[in-house]
């Protein structure tokens, strides 16, 4: 069975230094904090996350502290078994932190709503969070 596919490519600026965005994304403290929904990362590779109230989940395949994030991501509503990969590069240029967000083979039927989930459940919230 062909699955036909999009990509989600964003990029955010947060005034807030890079090991700061890095810890809010791989906490799971944080995470729960600035999403305001409950969060279990294991932050090593290979460990197991599970976030948003278990709507999303999956692993993590490489991590590169305050560098890059990368991590097999599947949601509730996907295809059961269909994991996409996230991949997340952080950047700093005098203290404000550039995140380049890539997500790569998102389900067609779900790059919509995923866009502009990522925006208001992810990127808002974190600005507000950092930025404060």
């Amino acid at each position: 069975m062909k699955l036909k596919t999009d990509n989600i490519f964003q990029i955010i600026e947060i005034k807030a230094p890079i090991q700061k965005v890095y810890e809010a994304l791989i906490n799971e403290k944080q995470h729960a904090e600035f999403t305001g929904m409950s969060a279990k990362i294991e932050n090593t590779v290979g460990g197991h996350f599970e976030v948003t109230d278990g709507e999303s989940f999956g692993y993590n395949l490489y991590l590169a502290k305050n560098k890059t994030l990368v991590q097999a991501w599947s949601h509730k509503s996907f295809t059961k078994g269909f994991f996409s990969t996230v991949h997340i590069e952080l950047e700093e240029h005098d203290g404000t932190t550039m995140i380049n967000f890539n997500h790569l083979g998102v389900p067609e039927e779900h790059s919509g709503w995923l866009t502009e989930g990522w925006k208001r459940i992810y990127w808002e919230p974190l600005k507000e969070y950092l930025e404060k």
